[in-house]
């Protein structure tokens, strides 16, 4: 299923760069209210692209049940868990007003958690793939060379696994400058990541039991850094890193029509 989606969405890939024009914005209707941008040189209004993308982060405990009736961990709050994980994502956007970009995503996501609650039990990992699919806009504005922006997104998984679920929502404030062709920004992530997780885990004499695990991120905020370039008349690279308790890597390609 997923080999055909990605193989379906190069072909579209495809299709529209090739099909593009080369000159002037394909598209006399958006964004609408062109004229409240004044004599501002606006972005071509449709954009396709490939986003990259890897994180890690420390979790926090929000409930853990074992299928033992004398073993309690509701309430451990030294559970050392960590999470790592790996996104690569096909983007469609469109410019609605000059300032209001939305866009929807759909793609690949490939994680591990690890779960380690000390003795008597044995280290717990999760290894789970599958869709991530979501959406979400952005408002951004600029004032010479200076512009803003905040950034929405929600997103949700169809794992390999009926036994877990990973959904998030992300806001990612920034400011920057513009240079030329070039721009480079500052900002933050906030990040609100639920994970879900059943299976079963070896207890020393018992052997294999059921557990319930939830999960949440323990830091929702992370700081970024990130820079962007047009490589040719079309097309467009960024890259980003987020530091802080949760580190973040994105390389994005994307092309404009």
């Amino acid at each position: 299923m997923l080999k055909r989606l990605l193989i379906l969405v190069l072909v579209v890939t495809y299709v529209l760069v090739t099909d593009a024009p080369s000159a002037e914005p394909s598209s006399p209707l958006f964004p609408l209210g062109r004229s409240w941008a004044g004599d501002r040189e606006l972005p071509r209004p449709f954009g396709i692209g490939l986003d990259l993308y890897h994180q890690t982060q420390d979790y926090e405990l929000r409930n853990l049940r074992l299928d033992l009736p004398m073993i309690d961990l509701s309430q451990v709050s030294r559970v050392e868990i960590e999470n790592a994980t790996s996104e690569e994502s096909f983007k469609a956007d469109v410019w609605l007003l000059p300032f209001l970009n939305v866009f929807g995503i759909i793609g690949n996501v490939d994680g591990e958690t690890t779960v380690n609650p000390g003795p008597p039990l044995s280290e717990l990992r999760v290894d789970y793939d599958g869709v991530v699919y979501g959406g979400g806009a952005t408002l951004a504005g600029g004032i010479g060379r200076f512009f803003g922006s905040v950034s929405y997104i929600l997103t949700k998984t169809d794992l390999d696994t009926a036994t877990s679920s990973v959904d998030a929502w992300i806001l990612n404030p920034r400011i920057g400058v513009r240079a030329n062709a070039a721009e480079i920004w500052v900002g933050a992530m906030y990040q609100e990541a639920e994970e879900h997780h059943r299976g079963r885990i070896a207890v020393p004499f018992f052997g294999d039991v059921a557990y319930d695990v939830e999960l949440e991120q323990k830091e929702p905020w992370n700081y970024l850094v990130g820079a962007g370039t047009n490589i040719a008349d079309h097309w467009r690279l960024e890259l980003e890193a987020g530091f802080g308790n949760r580190k973040h890597a994105l390389f994005v390609l994307g092309y404009r029509f």
